[in-house]
């Protein structure tokens, strides 16, 4: 919703007028860099302190879990109480975990497990931002803004795996883990003290008829089954998730480093292409109105399979960055449709529910994602081969969504 009259009158509406807007975009811009920056060390540490790389797909299925496990209830607490107070939470929580990290470092006793406890701790946190995130967005908005303040906001979210995993590798290689720990821990302070400036208004932040938290759940499920759409396209992602984060994730620092015989700045380099790839699409949808956005979702699909499947016959570093780029160019023309459409027409006091919703179904199996891949590594087979078999079985998934009549029939407003 718009915070002043101005916004209502005039059409289109200049974004950077918005001051509520811009406090937001600016949190984001420093908040997802940040925890990026947090994210390379974190990953090349646990690849420096153990040369099990089980261990190292512990650490995103700690992460993994208790998000998904508390998601849900996050979206109720977005729906109950003030959304900038608790995207400053969480990002005030998460700098804490990271001094508690550096305290670790000085004191040189730092184990692969602390690494474990502290990502399961960010995942925690994890669950109560990313419903706020994307329900706080429609309240700073116009309806006919969303595709475009949706498409900002991710340019500040993919700028994260440019600017993080650079700055990032950056800094381990001149300053070392201390150094590049206190850089995201000051990015993240800075983010969580800019959100507080935010003003809705006095409609939005009214209190919020309270029910018990099972009815709130309740109600949710019941708002989303009139949804057909989206839980036709949830359900798709469910699986395709599973067949896509864990191998991708997990499965691109060991190939940097095992196969490609890469350092930190190697890692960076991928991280940061698929930083640029999804920032371009961002930009591209910002400034282009897709027609026929339920095709190019399912044609996006498709394309995602294919260039996945090539990603892991690569044997070539520069190439791999290439396709990790155009891979995260189509992903946005996936994405941010399917969050504008969800978005649109949604009620507001339902925002934060839906939002948690479309992000536990859609992800409900990438902890057993994470642990299958860790796994199937732990009993010796190739990550190289898990990605091609991965990436072949969802180019079959997303080519059985041209049968979904009613994905390929939606049109944004």
């Amino acid at each position: 919703m718009s915070v002043t009259a101005t916004h209502q009158e005039a059409l289109p509406v200049p974004l950077i007028k918005n001051r509520n807007f811009l406090l937001l975009f600016f949190s984001a811009f420093l908040s997802s860099p940040g925890y990026y920056v947090y994210l390379i060390g974190a990953e090349w540490l646990m690849l420096s302190l153990s040369d099990n790389r089980f261990y190292f797909g512990m650490l995103f299925l700690g992460a993994s879990i208790p998000r998904l496990l508390l998601l849900s209830t996050g979206g109720v607490v977005a729906d109950r109480f003030n959304k900038r107070f608790i995207l400053f939470l969480s990002d005030l929580a998460r700098v804490i975990l990271i001094i508690v990290l550096i305290a670790f470092l000085l004191t040189d006793t730092v184990t692969a497990w602390h690494l474990i406890t502290l990502a399961a701790l960010f995942g925690i946190s994890d669950a109560f931002s990313y419903p706020v995130i994307n329900s706080l967005t429609p309240m700073v908005l116009e309806k006919d803004q969303l595709q475009r303040g949706n498409s900002l906001i991710q340019m500040t979210a993919q700028i994260s795996p440019i600017a993080g995993p650079a700055l990032g590798g950056t800094l381990i290689a001149v300053l070392g883990f201390t150094g590049v720990f206190m850089v995201a821990m000051c990015m993240l302070l800075v983010a969580s003290i800019i959100v507080l400036f935010i003003r809705l208004k006095k409609e939005d932040e009214e209190e919020k008829v309270i029910q018990t938290l099972w009815a709130d759940l309740k109600e949710g499920f019941v708002y989303a089954k009139k949804n057909h759409l989206i839980i036709s396209v949830v359900s798709m992602a469910f699986f395709l998730n599973f067949f896509f984060t864990g191998p991708f994730t997990i499965g691109i620092p060991i190939i940097v480093k095992d196969i490609f015989e890469g350092s930190a700045v190697s890692l960076a380099m991928v991280q940061t292409a698929m930083g640029v790839g999804a920032l371009l699409g961002a930009v591209f949808l910002a400034v282009v109105s897709l027609k026929k956005p339920g095709k190019a979702i399912i044609w996006g699909l498709v394309g995602l399979g294919l260039i996945y499947t090539t990603i892991g016959s690569s044997s070539v570093l520069l190439l791999t960055v290439i396709l990790v780029l155009v891979m995260a160019f189509v992903m946005q023309v996936v994405n941010i449709p399917i969050m504008t459409l969800l978005q649109q027409t949604t009620e507001k006091r339902m925002l934060g529910r839906m939002m948690s919703l479309l992000m536990t179904v859609s992800t409900g199996l990438v902890p057993i994602s994470y642990a299958a891949t860790s796994l199937l590594i732990a009993i010796g087979v190739e990550i190289q081969a898990i990605i091609i078999v991965s990436g072949i079985i969802i180019t079959g998934i997303a080519l059985n969504t041209l049968r979904n009549k009613r994905l390929k029939a939606f049109v944004t407003s």
